[in-house]
């Protein structure tokens, strides 16, 4: 039988004193940072756990940071102790975890926490505005440190993560209780590697559940579902369809698509606005300006890992030798959004980078409303995203509209918040007003992309690829922040 021990960690809520809990938080994880070089993961439900006393013994990091904010010997002094090691105190003592878990919520718990003794249950991946949110099976297997780059994972049920009719993920967990760090994979792809004599696999240590490996599950599996969902209407309709393709001049309503969600709608106008502007490119005269409405990263993650999207870019940097691509992105937006969208959108601009296309961002909210364009002389207009349709075309803009365009691509590049002289310059300031620090989003990106983004979330659906997420990862592994081109 389990007993709750739970006390109430007074001497911390007094060592906090007039600091909010939220507060608390980002001076930890500025003090994480600074001494590790990593990004902690530190919430003000973290600060509120430890105080209402669910949590008794932090991570190691977390506990020395917490004493050098607070000015406290040791972790004592803050009122955690280590229960499991006290002379008497029983294993059973370690509360059962929930059989469901938001995503978040066990990131939080990342070195400050435990998710008891389960070895299985649902791990609630969030929406979004197009996303509809998802459960996936989630698989905690133990886990060792195997080298400084990987971890060997006990395997418990092969048959169950490589199952073709649903979606799981591996949750390999190492440490003790109260600091466990959990690190994922794609739980079809990771149980179809071989095993080891021990019945382990190894897995890298580029893993580990933090803001950046939760974007690429969000996009990765949101995206996934609603296409495979509608894949079979997607392909009629793009044959059904292809006669609008011989217009200049077109617009298609969602009531001719009613039975897409609206996930796979708008990628049926994504991919109709591509091709668009692909047989009208000859149209201009002079190098463009492309204008994107995608503000937040929901939208942004579109191109990391639709196939269409990089293929279109590739197609686009082959015609055209220089060419801009310039962004809304209003604060409200960036507020309103979790860090690992904002992430998601950083990755974005940095796969723009990477196909040495430079970036302007605006914040104007004025211009957040203006459609898609590419404007070089001539105007082609090809809208599909928070539009009434699922897109609407234009071979060549009237004059009226171009005039526009002009002006908002003149204030897009006078006016950019990213106005730097290099693209890293550009990211690392972009990273500044999305609030995501620099130095750990480059250190991380370097550690991921010696392993791919294909081993946390692996697409299904044939009209997905890793292989933007995979470019614009790399690319900012291989950024200097003093280099000159």
């Amino acid at each position: 039988m389990i007993r709750d021990a739970r006390r109430p960690n007074l001497l911390l809520k007094q060592a906090r004193g007039a600091l909010s809990q939220a507060r608390l938080a980002e001076l930890v994880n500025e003090e994480i940072l600074r001494a590790t070089g990593s990004y902690g993961a530190i919430t003000a439900k973290s600060i509120s756990d430890y105080e209402r006393g669910w949590y008794t013994w932090p991570g190691q990091h977390a506990r020395d940071a917490l004493c050098q904010v607070l000015g406290a010997s040791d972790a004592a002094a803050l009122g955690f102790e280590n229960r499991r090691a006290s002379e008497g105190e029983p294993a059973q003592l370690r509360t059962p975890a929930p059989k469901a878990m938001a995503l978040a919520d066990l990131t939080e718990r990342n070195g400050t926490g435990s998710v008891g003794q389960i070895d299985f249950g649902q791990l609630e991946v969030p929406g979004g505005r197009m996303f509809s949110g998802l459960d996936l099976e989630a698989h905690y297997w133990p886990a060792e440190r195997a080298g400084p780059d990987r971890l060997a994972v006990s395997s418990l049920d092969d048959e169950a993560t490589i199952r073709p009719d649903r979606r799981s993920t591996v949750v390999a967990v190492t440490g003790a209780e109260g600091e466990e760090w959990y690190h994922v994979a794609d739980g079809r792809q990771f149980g179809q590697k071989p095993l080891g004599p021990d019945r382990t696999r190894y897995l890298p240590s580029a893993n580990v559940l933090d803001d950046l490996t939760v974007a690429i599950l969000w996009m990765i599996t949101n995206t996934d579902a609603a296409l495979l969902s509608d894949d079979y209407a997607l392909d009629h309709y793009r044959t059904n369809l292809s006669h609008y393709g011989e217009l200049p001049s077109s617009s298609l309503t969602f009531g001719e698509v009613p039975d897409l969600h609206e996930l796979s709608a708008r990628w049926l106008g994504s991919r109709f606005c591509a091709d668009h502007v692909l047989r009208h490119l000859n149209r201009l005269t002079s190098a463009p300006v492309f204008w994107s409405r995608e503000q937040r990263g929901e939208e942004a993650s579109c191109w990391l890992i639709w196939t269409h999207k990089i293929q279109f870019l590739g197609a686009i940097c082959k015609a055209l030798k220089h060419h801009r691509r310039a962004f809304c992105f209003p604060e409200h937006e960036v507020k309103n959004s979790p860090r690992y969208e904002r992430i998601a959108l950083l990755l974005a601009i940095a796969l723009m980078e990477a196909f040495q296309i430079t970036v302007d961002v605006t914040t104007d909210p004025d211009h957040a409303q203006v459609e898609d364009f590419v404007l070089g002389g001539e105007a082609i207009v090809a809208n599909w995203l928070r539009a009434p349709s699922v897109w609407y075309v234009d071979a060549s803009a009237p004059p009226s509209r171009r005039a526009v365009y002009r002006e908002i691509a003149a204030a897009a590049a006078s006016h950019s918040i990213i106005n730097q002289p290099t693209a890293a310059r550009r990211l690392e300031a972009l990273a500044g007003y999305l609030n995501i620090p620099w130095r750990w989003f480059h250190k991380r990106c370097t550690e991921l992309s010696a392993v791919g983004a294909g081993g946390i979330a692996q697409p299904r659906s044939r009209l997905l690829s890793t292989m933007g997420l995979d470019l614009a990862l790399s690319y900012i592994a291989s950024l200097d922040r003093n280099q000159e081109t």
